[in-house]
Formats: structure tokens, C-alpha cells, sequence
């Protein structure tokens, strides 16, 4: 006799979870909503706790109770109820049928209507039914979609343990009708699906199929179904005794597959019936089967694994022990490219172990992963030379960086990482770095690189086009990264560069911060450039506008303006018509009429109406006139202050004497009555005898 397991076999992640939370919960004060499992022996067991089952909250009467919701999950109205009462809530719904759940409510909202694929008497279905209000019209693979419109936007779900025939031949009629607004969901489980293929499977290559599992499980029944075919007999069974009632013999092939609801114990049982049963059967499926129940899931570990079924979702495949690994189609190939129709039942791939999904109790395993390593690999042959390639930093330790390369452990010694010595590694971890292999071991599969030298090539080619593009004239953008009383450093292109104070503005500035601001970017003229002093300097006044061009555009020639009067010389008056704009007004400028003094005329300090004569653009000086806005009026009243100033100073002078031609100095005599003797005038009042 040759028996063949099914891989997939016993409780589902659902399934699972939902008892074991019951176990771990069970008490006195302790219900299930409905029978936590379509099992007779686990329901007993359960019992034995204090674990009670109903099929209404409204049985339950101990106000101290704790209410754990089956995996085929319950309707929103029970959850409502049972906070109602303020019983202590256990959500155990599988996570697949919560999914469900979640749909059905978000469309439902959006005026959808509802179609559920699957039993309308399942509690599954019946729970699914009241997250849309008890409004889903349940349908399989008989009904008639003639009364739907298609104008009615309709949302399609399937019972998570739906045959997968039935529900292909159902969405071929949904297609056919030509809904205007359709939303389909493939909720059915995956391990249901792996479950029906195996069943399948076994019926073209058994004659006699035992499907382990309780007579009131759905799917149980779906796979003494699918299991069973001309050329094979299936039989339901859902205890050791029951293997009496049926007639083996030597040359039968007997296949073996169990229904999510049977437990792993009852699966035991019937294998070591049938070991001892006929002796002559060496069972080493079994015998495998026990061996793999101790396979390590670490994180991160490489396996091989055979595949048991791929679809649009991902591939299944058995790893060993009692869970199975799940490759998502984004996992599967590094360029993200997926066909299931690649991968057939039984290829044998690498992969490596991610964690477990909490959601449906599978672990997540990569492809990619070792196809990524693999690649690495292949690069190792192309870096022997020097070449640079690309790691990610893992971790750092005391004297460097740890990094991988494919299956090549690479470190970066810390006088290698960069071309200063860094003391605080850490910021490099998880950070991709480009670097050259110093030394490579292949027997250890060792790999000693240096990112420094990477740094310094890439600094002295930067440096080579740095100068050979910085040339006097050339306009640069650059960061101003710190100010001085001289002036500011710019960082273009990651170089230091200065631009004095002298250069930024046209006008005096006190400081820098006038003009530019730290951390602000700018646009420079580079005025010189000196490779072999490093030195570059940049001007930004020689980008802006003159302010003597500004005025020019201002005041044309033959426009007024008030300015200020703020110096006065011998040949004439300046006058600041804008800020630090100067202009003279020449003495001849001044008045209508002849200026021997101009501080007769204005001081500095007044403000003064001026004309624009002309400019002179190479030597930035202004012509103006004041006695070009002064009125005719004012002009004479000038020409009479002019006049009476000129009296005024003809009446202080004093009278030139003509002298009269002087007599010889022998013919001159001294007389006492001259008019012209003092003597004789000091002399009158005395009286000499």
C-alpha cells in the first residue's frame, strides 16, 4: 500500500488562532458566539473548561462574561450588543473574513449593492451579511443574473471556503452581463485554495482519498467532493474508528488530506492507524512530516521550498514544519516581473525567511532576496581590478564599517571611510556608500574596501572642473556660509570663496549683513581666480545696478528735483539729489546775477530745487542748475540785493585824498597856526609867557 499526505492539512491560521484564544480565555464565565470550530472533539474539550457556547447574546445572563467571536466572525449588530451589555469582547474573526467585513461596509456606504458568493445558511456568510444591513443578495453558481440591471452598481465578494470552480464559472456570468459599475473581490482564502488543489490532485493519482474533519464542516465537504472521481472514492472521516468501515488493500494508493477545522492530533491518529494498520507501508511521508514539525523559521535564513500553488496574489510553498512560507509577487523577481503560469506545483526555489504574517499565519519568504544575493555575487568578479560598487552600511563596530555584498562580509576600516578621520561612525549606518575593494578573500568571503579613496577622486575631479570653469567674468551661484569685517565666504560648488565688502555694494556699507544674509544663496561675478593659491573672488555689486544709473532713468536731462545741499566750494555748490547721488551746481549755476560769495546765497543743509543739465556717464558726474527754478520775480529782487550789496560796500570804503604836490622841503616853513601843525594844536590851550 502506498499512502500520499497532502501538504496542506489541519487547522488554518483562522482556525487556529480562534481555538487557541479560547483556550487561553476559557472559564466559567467564558462563551463562544456559535461553536468556536466545526469540531466535535475540540468543542468538547472546550467544554470541559467551561467554555459555553450560544447562539444569541441575549442567552447570556452572567454580567461577568467574556464573549470571544468565532473565526467565521458575527454581524455588526451582535459586536453592538455585546458592548451593549458591557460583556468583555474577544474578537477572534479570521482576518481574511474581517477583510471581507471591511469591504462590504465601505461599499455598502457608497450605495453599492452587495452580491455574496457563497451559502447563504453559512455563518460566515450570515455575519458578512450584517456589515451591509442584512441587504446583500446571496448568490452561487445557479443564480440568474436576467433581474440585475446593469445600470445598478453592484460589489461581488465570495465566502472565504467558495469553491474556486464554482467562482470562476460565477465571474465568467458577471463579465457576460456587462455591468456598467463593478467591483469584484477574490476573497477566497489562499490555503483553501491550496486545500482544493491538493484535493484534486489526489483524486487523479489515488484511488481511495480519507478527508480528515468534522461531517459539519463546510470545507471539509467541499473536499471529499473535489477529491472524489470516477477512477476514485472519497471518504469523509472524522475519527480512527470510522478507518474500520472501509475496506483497504494492499495495491490501493490511499491519499490523505485534512479539512481546516480537524486538529492536528485527530491527523495523527489516523497516520499512525494506517502505519500499524498495514505494516508493510513505509510511510516516510510521515516520517518527514514529524521531522519537519522541529524546521527553524529564524529571520533571515536561506531555504529551499517546493511550490504548492502560485496565483495573481503570490506563491505558496512548503518550507517544512507546520506552517507554510508566502512569496508576494513583489518578492518574487528583482525586476518586479510575475507570472504564475512560471512557477507549476513542485519547482524548487530559494528563498530566505522574512517574518510571519500575522494576518494569515504564513511566513513571508523572498525570492528577490536571493536573487539579490546571487547578483552580488556576481559583482565580486568585476571589483578585483578597483572598481568601485555600491553597500549598504549594516552596522558599525570599534574600528569601522560592516557592510554585505552578496554572500561577502565587507569592511571599511575606519582610516578608510573618509579622507578626514571620522570619530562618530554611526551616522553611516544604513547609508549606501561607494567604494573600492582593498583585498579580497575568497575563502573567507571577506572583502576589505575603502570609500576614501573614492572620496578623494571624486574631490579632485570636482576640483578640475571647478577650476576650469571659475574664470574671471563667469556669474556663479554660491551659499554665503559665514560673514567677517572684510567680507563674506561663499561656498560654490562646495568651495570657499570670498567676496570682499568693498565688492557688495555700491555704496559705503558698515557690515556685510547689509547686503547678504548666512545660509541665503546669491549670484556672484567672479572677479579673480588663483588655482595655486586656492583663492577665488567674487563681486556682487558688479551684478546690481548703479545707483547712478538708476538716477540717470530717474532724472532725465531737463527734469527737477529738490536735493540737499551737503558741500559748498569756491566754484560751487554739491547737492544730493538721491542717496549718496551727488550733483554740482556751478557758481555760475547759483543765481541770475554775479556770485562773489555763495554762502550769500545758500547754505549747507538747505534743501534746494535743482534742474538736470547733463550727465557725464564715464566720469558718473551730474550738472545742475538752481538758477534755472528760481522765477523771473526772483531774478530782479537777485539783480537789486546784488546792487545794494554793491552800494553798501562802495560807502564802506573809505575816500581816496588826491595829495597835493609837496613844496621842496628848504622852502617849507614851521608855523603854529598851520592847519597842519599838530604842535600848534597841543599847544593852544597853554598859557606860555
Amino acid at each position: 500500500m502506498k499512502i500520499i499526505i497532502a501538504k496542506n492539512g489541519g487547522f488554518c491560521f483562522g482556525v487556529r488562532s480562534a481555538v487557541e484564544t479560547a483556550e487561553k480565555n476559557a472559564g466559567p464565565h467564558t462563551y463562544t458566539y456559535g461553536d468556536i470550530i466545526h469540531n466535535e472533539r475540540v468543542l468538547e474539550q472546550l467544554s470541559q473548561k467551561g467554555v459555553k457556547s450560544v447562539e444569541d447574546v441575549s442567552e447570556i445572563t452572567d454580567s461577568d462574561a467574556t464573549v470571544i467571536i468565532r473565526s467565521h466572525g458575527a454581524k455588526k449588530s451582535v459586536y453592538d450588543e455585546i458592548r451593549n451589555r458591557r460583556f468583555r469582547l474577544i474578537d477572534a474573526t479570521c482576518p481574511f473574513v474581517k477583510k471581507i467585513h471591511a469591504i462590504v461596509r465601505e461599499f455598502h456606504d457608497k450605495g453599492y449593492r452587495i452580491f455574496i458568493i457563497g451559502a447563504a445558511s453559512h455563518p460566515e456568510v450570515i455575519g458578512i451579511n450584517g456589515w451591509c444591513d442584512d441587504s446583500a443578495t446571496v448568490i452561487d453558481e445557479n443564480f440568474d443574473f436576467a433581474d440585475v440591471d446593469p445600470e445598478e452598481k453592484v460589489c461581488f465578494v465570495a465566502q472565504t471556503t467558495f469553491s474556486t470552480e464554482k467562482y470562476a464559472d460565477i465571474i465568467k456570468k458577471i463579465h457576460k452581463h456587462r455591468f456598467k459599475t463593478v467591483e469584484i473581490f477574490d476573497t477566497i482564502c489562499y490555503t483553501t485554495v491550496g486545500r482544493q488543489n491538493e484535493a484534486r490532485k489526489l483524486s487523479q493519482i489515488c484511488n481511495k482519498v480519507l478527508v480528515v474533519g468534522s461531517k459539519t464542516s463546510s470545507n471539509t465537504q467541499k473536499l471529499v467532493a473535489l477529491s472524489s472521481s470516477p477512477r476514485c472514492r472519497s471518504y469523509g472521516i472524522s475519527g480512527v474508528d470510522e478507518l474500520n468501515k472501509i475496506n483497504f488493500c494492499a495495491s490501493d494508493t490511499v491519499g490523505l488530506i485534512a479539512g481546516a477545522s480537524a486538529p492536528e492530533e485527530l491527523i495523527t491518529e489516523v497516520r499512525r492507524y494506517m502505519s500499524e494498520k498495514f505494516a508493510d507501508v513505509q510511510n516516510t511521508e510521515f516520517l518527514d512530516a514529524v521531522e519537519k514539525t522541529f524546521v527553524s523559521y529564524k529571520e533571515g535564513k536561506r531555504v529551499k521550498g517546493t511550490v504548492i500553488s502560485a496565483d495573481d496574489k503570490g506563491i505558496k510553498l512548503s518550507i517544512g514544519g507546520k506552517k507554510d512560507g508566502f512569496i508576494p509577487k513583489e518578492d518574487v523577481n528583482i525586476d518586479g516581473s510575475y507570472e504564475p503560469s512560471d512557477y507549476p506545483e513542485g519547482t524548487e526555489l530559494e528563498v530566505r525567511i522574512g517574518k510571519s504574517d500575522p494576518d494569515t499565519g504564513c511566513i513571508l519568504l523572498s525570492k528577490k532576496a536571493i536573487d539579490e544575493i546571487k547578483e552580488a555575487d556576481k559583482i565580486v568578479e568585476t571589483i578585483r581590478n578597483g572598481e568601485s560598487f555600491e553597500v549598504t552600511v549594516d552596522r558599525n563596530v570599534e574600528k569601522g564599517l560592516i557592510a554585505k555584498l552578496g554572500t561577502y562580509n565587507v569592511f571599511i576600516p575606519a582610516s578608510q571611510v573618509e579622507e578626514r578621520f571620522v570619530r562618530d561612525l554611526k551616522k553611516y549606518v544604513g547609508k549606501k556608500l561607494t567604494v573600492t575593494a582593498l583585498e579580497i578573500d575568497d575563502a573567507k568571503h571577506k572583502i576589505v574596501a575603502s570609500h576614501r579613496k573614492i572620496a578623494e577622486a571624486e574631490r579632485k575631479a570636482k576640483e578640475d572642473i571647478f577650476w576650469a570653469n571659475v574664470v574671471p567674468n563667469m556669474i556663479v551661484s554660491g551659499v554665503v556660509k559665514r560673514t567677517t569685517v572684510f567680507g563674506a565666504f561663499v561656498s560654490v560648488d562646495g568651495f570657499d570663496c570670498l567676496a570682499h565688502i568693498v565688492d557688495l555694494s555700491w555704496t559705503h556699507i558698515k557690515n556685510v549683513e547689509e547686503v547678504l544674509k548666512v545660509g541665503e544663496t546669491y549670484e556672484f561675478v567672479v572677479l579673480s581666480a588663483d588655482r595655486e593659491k586656492n583663492r577665488v573672488s567674487l563681486g556682487y555689486k558688479q551684478l546690481q545696478p548703479h545707483p547712478f544709473v538708476a538716477c540717470m532713468e530717474k532724472h532725465p536731462v531737463g527734469s527737477t528735483v529738490k536735493g540737499k545741499v551737503v558741500s559748498i566750494v569756491p566754484f560751487g555748490v554739491f547737492v544730493e539729489i538721491e542717496p549718496h547721488i551727488e550733483g554740482l551746481v556751478h557758481v555760475s549755476e547759483v543765481a541770475h546775477s554775479f556770485v562773489k560769495n555763495i554762502n550769500d546765497v545758500v547754505n549747507v543743509g538747505d534743501e534746494v530745487e535743482v534742474k538736470v543739465l547733463g550727465y557725464d556717464e564715464a566720469n558718473r558726474k551730474i550738472n545742475l542748475s538752481i538758477k534755472a527754478c528760481l522765477p523771473e520775480e526772483e531774478k530782479h529782487v537777485n539783480n537789486e540785493k546784488a546792487d545794494a550789496k554793491d552800494g553798501e560796500e562802495k560807502k564802506a570804503r573809505k575816500p581816496r585824498i588826491k595829495q597835493e604836490k609837496s613844496e621842496p622841503e628848504e622852502e617849507k616853513e614851521w608855523s603854529e597856526d598851520t592847519s597842519n601843525n599838530p604842535f600848534a594844536n597841543l599847544l593852544k590851550d597853554l598859557d606860555v609867557k
